[in-house]
């Protein structure tokens, strides 16, 4: 089976932390099928194919000069937030867009199912569909769903055959946008196998001056979604009461600046590290002793929580929607309300002291990621299943 697959970015090297799911997806399908990307290249991309994981890559530029693009891979987070900081990103739009065509055109035609990556890789698929006769999944992931102008996404979601959503928040979405069946929960593949190595959590303690302190870590984009200042906003209240502690901030994004002034505004520069992007997140997540995940919108199923619980690192979690229907309290996270950092602060401090209810969620995350459905071997088996009934379905029309 050829799968050609259309994904506004994807990693440039090995060690390259860019969107790390689609890569960890297509690396395990490779490993049976044939499998071609196409995607946007960036400003230090010198090769524009390439082969990684037996993953044939093929990269398109879409302005010049390349060191120019703004668009993608940009420290800012994804596209959308790309787009909505910079001027030069909202120019570069219409050539990304014919750009991204014109190269999945040069592949549409010998493929046997175009796996759109996103809901805007989805537009550039549904005219390859048109023109090859070929049939689409769209995996769709959130931000997609929100951003994009309500016309594209009312044409998209009406013309593609089939969506991959991972999160009930997602099938909702496509829900209000008209779309009722052809929609297949399969997972998100993460990388846990990145995971099983032990590392050298100390050594990672060792870099940042960390003793016996307690860690409590934020892991993920500095972005709105992510709620980055809501955890920093906690520790002044954890701090009065218990001093032997260091949060760690690990990520970047646009609201780092904001988060930097946060802390000098509340003092507590001694007590908080700002790691900045990691690839060792293996080490980091070893080195903490609990997870915080916070959003204003939803973290149903975020990566990082995931990982943390794949590990058995006790999270605790705010509760957007969807939270606790999916994160039984005290059974798997520990629940507090949203926007409260005073509440985040006295769970921190509970959970530290609890040692029967942290041994509990860190036996219990483990078990959460199987009964879900995000194995590896599991989400394998669910997609080529998918992509075959689609191939069939499609020819038979």
């Amino acid at each position: 089976m050829k799968i050609l697959v259309l994904s506004p970015s994807y990693p440039r090297h090995e060690k390259d932390s860019r969107v790390p799911f689609v890569r960890a997806s297509f690396k395990e399908i490779a490993k049976t099928e044939d499998v071609t990307v196409v995607a946007s290249s960036a400003p230090e991309t010198k090769k524009f194919s390439q082969v990684m994981d037996n993953v044939k890559i093929h990269r398109f530029r879409y302005f010049f000069p390349q060191r120019l693009q703004e668009l993608t891979y940009t420290g800012s987070g994804g596209m959308s937030e790309s787009y909505r900081k910079s001027i030069m990103a909202k120019i570069q739009a219409p050539f990304f867009l014919l750009s991204f065509f014109l190269k999945a055109r040069k592949y549409a035609k010998e493929c046997d199912i175009i796996d759109a990556e996103w809901l805007l890789s989805g537009l550039i698929a549904i005219p390859l569909k048109w023109l090859c006769k070929k049939p689409i999944v769209c995996v769709v992931r959130g931000a997609d769903l929100r951003s994009m102008p309500t016309v594209l996404r009312k044409f998209a979601v009406k013309r593609i055959d089939i969506f991959v959503s991972w999160t009930p928040e997602l099938t909702s979405l496509l829900h209000k946008l008209g779309r009722k069946e052809g929609i297949v929960d399969i997972k998100q593949m993460i990388d846990f196998d990145k995971l099983k190595d032990k590392g050298n959590p100390n050594s990672f303690k060792k870099e940042f001056n960390i003793k016996n302190e307690k860690v409590i870590t934020f892991l993920g984009r500095m972005v709105y979604m992510k709620n980055p200042l809501g955890f920093v906003r906690a520790i002044p209240y954890v701090i009065a009461k218990r001093k032997d502690i260091k949060f760690l901030m690990v990520g970047d994004g646009e609201l780092r600046q904001e988060a930097e002034k946060l802390i000098k505004k509340l003092k507590i520069e001694r007590y908080i590290i700002l790691t900045g992007n990691r690839s060792d997140v293996n080490n980091v997540y070893r080195a903490t002793d609990i997870f915080i995940a916070l959003s204003p919108i939803c973290h149903t199923y975020s990566a990082t929580i995931m990982e943390a619980m794949f590990l058995g690192v006790p999270c605790i979690l705010d509760m957007p929607t969807y939270t606790k229907e999916n994160f039984a309290h005290k059974k798997y996270a520990y629940l507090v309300p949203d926007n409260d950092p005073k509440a985040l602060a006295d769970a921190i401090l509970y959970l530290l002291k609890n040692n029967k209810l942290r041994k509990l969620l860190s036996k219990n995350g483990p078990l959460l990621i199987k009964k879900l459905g995000f194995e590896k071997k599991t989400i394998v088996e669910k997609t080529l299943k998918l992509y075959r009934k689609t191939i069939e379905n499609y020819a038979s029309k």
